[in-house]
Formats: C-alpha cells, sequence, structure tokens
C-alpha cells in the first residue's frame, strides 16, 4: 500500500512541474525584462526564498494528507474520495501566496512597479496554477481509481455512496481538460501577442508554449478516456450481456462519480434479475415454468381467476401393499424414480405437475388460459404415461423394483386457479368440483377396470378427430347426486 501512496504523492509534483516550468520560462523571457536590476535581483532571491520555505511545508501537508490513508479504512474512506480536491487546495495556495510575497519584495526595493508587471506576472502565475492543478486533479483522480479505491472499497460499499465524498463529475472533468489543454495555451499565446518584451517575438517560445498544449492536450485526452470512455464501453458491453441472458456480469463500481453510482445501480438491477430469474427456477419446480412466468408477469394470478381446464389425476395400483415390502429408502428412490418419468411426461404436453402425494400425482392443463388445446393436451398425457410403462417398468425391474399398473383419470371444468394458504405457507393450486370430480373419475378406473377414463365435458372439449374411445353407461359418483358420463380412452 505504501508503493502505491508513493506513486500517488509524486503525481501531485510532476503536474506541479509543468506548471513550474512554464512559469519561471515565462518569468525569465517576459517577466524579466520588465523589472528594474533591483526589482530582478528581489525577485529572483523572492523565489528561490519561496521554493526553500514556503514549498517544503505543503509539501509536508500533502505527504500527511496521503501518506495517512494507511491508517484505519472505515475512518478513512472520505479522504481517499476527496484525495484530488486536497491535492488542489494545497497546489492553489502554494502558488497563490508566491504572488504577494513577489509583489512585496519587488516593491520593497522602492523602485515603481510597472503596469506591465502588474498585468503579467499574475496572468502567468494564474495560468501556470490552472495548468498543474488540472492536470494533477485528473492524473490523481486516475491513480486513486486504480491503486487506491481497490484498498478502501468493494463491490458492497461503493465510494459513490460515502457521505461527504465529493467526487468531480464527467461535466467537471471536461472543464478541467478544455482549461488544460486548450485555454490556458490560449492564454499564453495570447500573453506573448501582448507582451512589451521583445522576447515576445522569439518564435521558438510561442512554438514552445504551442507543443505544450499539444501535450497537454493529449495527456488530458488518454486521461479522460481512461476516466470516462472506459467506464461508458464496460457499461454498454454489461448491458449487451444482460441483454443476452447473462445475468453474472458485473460492473466496477469503485468510482465516486456518475459512473460509480451508475455501476451500483447497474450491479443493483442485474442482482434483481439474478434472484428474479432463481425465484423463478425454484418456483417453477413447484408450479411449472409456464405458471412461474405467468405469475412474476402478472400479480393478479396470484389472487385466483376462474378460468376453465383440464384436471389428470393419476395413481400406482396396490401401492400401498407394495409399500409393505420396502423399506422407506427404497419406497422414496421407487417413487422418485416414478415421478421423474411421469413429471416429464406432463411437461411434454404443455401440462403442470400441481400436487405429487405419494404415488398420487395431479396435473393442471391450461393453467395459464393460453393453451386453446388443454383438453387434447390432457388426454394425449394421460395416454402417453400409460405408454411409458413400457420404458419405466425394465428400468424398475433393473432397480430391484415389481412392474407398475396406473390408473389415469381426467375432467374438465370450471376452476378458480391461484394461490391459496397462510402468508407463511402458500400453494399454487386449482379448486372447485372439476377438480374434486377428477379425483373420483381416477378412483373410478380401479372398478371399472379401464386405465384411463375422462369425463363427458373433456371429450366435448376435444376437436376432431377425437381419440378412439368407448362410451360407457353413466356412472354413480361417490359423494355427489346423480351419475356422470364417461368415455374409456385407448392408448
Amino acid at each position: 500500500m505504501k508503493g502505491k501512496l508513493f506513486a500517488v504523492f509524486l503525481a501531485m509534483f510532476g503536474a506541479q512541474a509543468i506548471g513550474s516550468v512554464y512559469n519561471i520560462t515565462y518569468n525569465l523571457v517576459h517577466i524579466g525584462p520588465l523589472l528594474t536590476e533591483p526589482q530582478k535581483l528581489a525577485f529572483e532571491k523572492t523565489i528561490q526564498l519561496y521554493n526553500f520555505t514556503a514549498y517544503p511545508f505543503f509539501v509536508a501537508i500533502w505527504g500527511w494528507v496521503v501518506f495517512s490513508l494507511a491508517g484505519a479504512k472505515q475512518s478513512l474512506r472520505r479522504r481517499a474520495i476527496n484525495l484530488p480536491w486536497w491535492a488542489t487546495a494545497i497546489g492553489a495556495a502554494g502558488w497563490l501566496f508566491c504572488l504577494p510575497a513577489l509583489f512585496w519584495q519587488i516593491s520593497a526595493t522602492g523602485d515603481p512597479v510597472s503596469a506591465d508587471v502588474k498585468f503579467h506576472l499574475p496572468v502567468s502565475v494564474l495560468t501556470a496554477m490552472a495548468i498543474a492543478l488540472s492536470l494533477g486533479y485528473l492524473s490523481i483522480d486516475w491513480l486513486r481509481h486504480r491503486l487506491i479505491f481497490p484498498y478502501f472499497f468493494d463491490e458492497e460499499f461503493s465510494p459513490g455512496r460515502v457521505k461527504g465524498g465529493l467526487g468531480l463529475s464527467v461535466t467537471g472533468r471536461g472543464v478541467l481538460w478544455i482549461i488544460s489543454a486548450s485555454l490556458c495555451p490560449i492564454i499564453a499565446l495570447l500573453l506573448l501577442l501582448i507582451s512589451p518584451s521583445e522576447d515576445s517575438k522569439n518564435l521558438w517560445f510561442a512554438v514552445g508554449v504551442a507543443s505544450a498544449g499539444v501535450f497537454f492536450a493529449i495527456a488530458g485526452t488518454l486521461l479522460l478516456r481512461t476516466l470516462v470512455a472506459d467506464p461508458v464501453t464496460e457499461l454498454r458491453a454489461a448491458a449487451q450481456a444482460v441483454g443476452k441472458g447473462d445475468l453474472n456480469v458485473q460492473v466496477e463500481n469503485l468510482r465516486a462519480d456518475e459512473f460509480g453510482i451508475l455501476a451500483d445501480e447497474f450491479n443493483t438491477m442485474v442482482a434483481g434479475l439474478r434472484e428474479k430469474e432463481e425465484i423463478r427456477t425454484k418456483f417453477g419446480m413447484h408450479v411449472g415454468e409456464a405458471i412461474a412466468n405467468e405469475l412474476l408477469k402478472n400479480e393478479a394470478e396470484l389472487a385466483g381467476v376462474e378460468r376453465t381446464v383440464s384436471v389428470l389425476f393419476s395413481d400406482i395400483r396396490s401401492f400401498t401393499t407394495r409399500c409393505e415390502n420396502l423399506k422407506p429408502k427404497q419406497a422414496v428412490q421407487f417413487l422418485n424414480v416414478y415421478h421423474e418419468t411421469m413429471t416429464r411426461v406432463i411437461n411434454e404436453h404443455h401440462g403442470i405437475v400441481n400436487q405429487l402425494v405419494g404415488d398420487g400425482l395431479m396435473s393442471i392443463f391450461g393453467a395459464t388460459g393460453k393453451d386453446p388445446d388443454f383438453a387434447k393436451h390432457a388426454v394425449e398425457a394421460g395416454r402417453a404415461m400409460l405408454q411409458e410403462l413400457d420404458v419405466l417398468n425394465p428400468r424398475l425391474e433393473e432397480l430391484g423394483f415389481e412392474p407398475v399398473q396406473i390408473g389415469v383419470g381426467v375432467n374438465t371444468g370450471q376452476t378458480v386457479v391461484g394461490t391459496i394458504g397462510s402468508p407463511g405457507r402458500m400453494e399454487y393450486t386449482a379448486i372447485g368440483d372439476t377438480v374434486n370430480t377428477a379425483a373420483r373419475i381416477e378412483g373410478m378406473t380401479k372398478d371399472l377396470q379401464q386405465p384411463l377414463l375422462i369425463s363427458e365435458t373433456t371429450w366435448n372439449a376435444l376437436a376432431e378427430p377425437k381419440p378412439a374411445g368407448e362410451k360407457l353407461p353413466p356412472q354413480p359418483v361417490r359423494g355427489r347426486a346423480g351419475e356422470i358420463q364417461l368415455y374409456s380412452i385407448e392408448f
């Protein structure tokens, strides 16, 4: 950390040196000829004295500001953010205090100070100061972002969120770039044109000022590219990745300006999308992917809506007797293999597996209201479940289990589809007489010795051509008055 702080410490002097070279050269070439001999001696003596007395004092302050950052992280985060402003304030004080010292020493000689000196000296000092401070701010801003921020901040604690942090805006950086790359060189060239000194006609000095302007422009552009253009490019690439479905992208938010806040908000947004996707995935394991998507898009579905659906019930023949010969672990293994197969079949036919109760299975078709052929899909799912036994039973036998036979019942009608339960435990399901009747029909498959039975409402909901089936005599239904018309479907 100390090596990184030392680099930041030196960055200020690099910028100050550039401003000083310009100021000293201008003073020697243009201010010197405007002074009397005693004034020139006093001027040079004051510069030397100021460099050996005042500058060490400001250097010591800057050193304390920088190297004390090696202390406790939390208490120094604000200073780490405001580091360029500290450098600006200290540097400005060093430049501004030299003006009264110079004029005081020049005036102390007793010779009158010319109006040209009173104008050119402050303007040259202020121009050099603007060059030094603008380049110093941009360079220290870049270094603190690269070297210091990773020590003080992380993805969970962005510098843009620190109260009292004064990160310079993108607009402010543009202003600094204009000052150092355009305004200051232009002012310097104008000073040459209006300078009363014969040396102002020196072409090489003008070329030097123009070259310095080009250098400042290049340096400022490189810094702005790193501080402004690169974050925009990174954010754009991250947004494109999210648009393609990659929710694991993360934008660096170790900045104290608008980009830091923007990156922070972007990361929060992606985290929310990632969480929502995780919820959708896990929720889909319970209610089906299609239903999960609908519920997340339309909260009204949660409250419950009336909808015509087809409800399928199935169970395994003689499961209770089978379990008597199985250990609990074996029973769980058996059911997992069975339900894995049947759940896949239901999903392939656009249904959702709503409940798994032991060997029993309840599925809903048409729950989203977007499947016009839900009755057809329910009947085809029942037939496919029975056909799948030809593949499932050999697999069960390989695992040491006996083959199974199942019964399937399908009913179609109005239900209320939505979530029921308490705030601590909710379940998405369909309720109503249609559901109860579907369960009764499935139970009747045992008595009638028919593997797949559907109600008349389901039969009427099927489009032509209807599947091969037999119309059975009306059957009484346990728990309700009257009889029900059933159809046995071939598979």
